[in-house]
Order: structure tokens, then C-alpha cells, then sequence
């Protein structure tokens, strides 16, 4: 089986936000047992704004040490938003609005609907697509291929495995097995 520009982008995310979805139950299941409440999860962070525990610094805030709420959010935002930049499709990010688990479970199946949409041959005709992006120092050109390989993928399992060690760091019994999945048949 020859991988493809599908397989490598849209197959990724659907696999990685489907485990974090069993993730995600799994600490539905933790907040219910331990009495702790969803929203003490929802607004846990891996480590304080800015700062290591126990340890002064001077150095800038790490301004992706988001919640577990927020490191979901933008786990499927971005993998919406690659999927949209190499379709050529408009990006319009969604509101990090969500205050529930019922709310991300409903994030993470809209976007897995929309990753599963996606028409394999538009999304290899993607890779070879002009991507600009545009932030507060300028802007960065590449090929659709490099954007997805450099960019999106490293940027999703970013927040995927930022959500992982969250709940690790709040008492969930996860393993390597929940965050990798079921590999072998997907």
C-alpha cells in the first residue's frame, strides 16, 4: 500500500483526535470517580503561565500553555485549518468556547466528520499548493507538502500530546496505548 496525501494529512488527524476522544472519556470517567468535577480537568494546564514549579524565571510566557479545554480546541482547529489551507478552502478559526466534555467530544466529531470529507485527490493537489501564512512578524511561503510536514502535523501533535500529559499530570490512568490507539488496523 503506496501512502498518500490523504493517508499523511486527514488520515493523521482523524486517527490522533479519535484517540484523544477515548482520552477525553477516560477522564470523564477520572472527574466522576475521584468526585474532582469535569471543570477542574477542563481548566488544569501542564505547567503555570510562564513558569516552571518551583523554579524563577525570567524567561517570556509559553503562550501555548493552554488548558486541557484549549489544547483540545486547538488539536482540532488545527487540523481543520491545515486540511482548509490545503484545499484552499476559507480558515475562519472556531470559538474556544467550550465548558463541558459534551462540548469537546462535540468539537472533536464535527471535525473528524469534516477530515473525512475531504476528497483524497483535492488534498494531493494540496501539497503542491503556494500556502502563505500570515502572523505579526510577516509571512511564511511553502509548498503544501513542506507546510503539512513542517507545520500542521508537528503543530497538532503538539496540543494532541499536550492534552495526553495534562491528564497524566491530573491523575488519569492513561497509557502509551491510549494516546497511539489502535495502530495496526487504521
Amino acid at each position: 500500500m503506496s501512502l498518500n496525501a490523504y493517508d499523511l494529512s486527514a488520515g493523521v488527524f482523524v486517527r490522533g483526535l479519535t484517540n484523544l476522544k477515548t482520552q477525553l472519556t477516560k477522564a470523564e470517567d477520572h472527574a466522576a470517580a475521584s468526585g474532582s468535577g469535569e471543570a477542574a480537568l477542563l481548566d488544569a494546564q501542564l505547567a503555570a503561565e510562564g513558569r516552571m514549579r518551583g523554579v524563577a524565571s525570567h524567561a517570556p510566557a509559553d503562550l501555548h500553555m493552554y488548558t486541557l479545554a484549549a489544547q483540545v480546541h486547538w488539536a482540532a482547529e488545527g487540523a481543520r485549518l491545515a486540511i482548509a489551507q490545503l484545499l484552499g478552502a476559507p480558515r475562519v478559526p472556531a470559538a474556544n468556547d467550550a465548558k463541558s466534555f459534551a462540548d469537546l467530544h462535540q468539537r472533536l466529531d464535527a471535525t473528524i466528520a469534516y477530515l473525512r470529507e475531504s476528497a483524497p485527490s483535492d488534498l494531493e493537489a494540496g501539497l503542491d499548493r503556494t500556502i502563505v501564512i500570515e502572523h505579526h512578524r510577516g509571512s511564511m511561503r511553502s509548498s503544501g507538502r513542506q507546510f503539512l510536514i513542517a507545520f500542521a502535523i508537528p503543530h497538532f501533535f503538539y496540543h494532541v500530546t499536550t492534552a495526553y500529559g495534562i491528564l497524566r499530570n491530573q491523575g488519569v490512568r492513561l497509557t502509551m496505548g491510549d494516546f497511539l490507539g489502535n495502530w495496526g488496523t487504521s
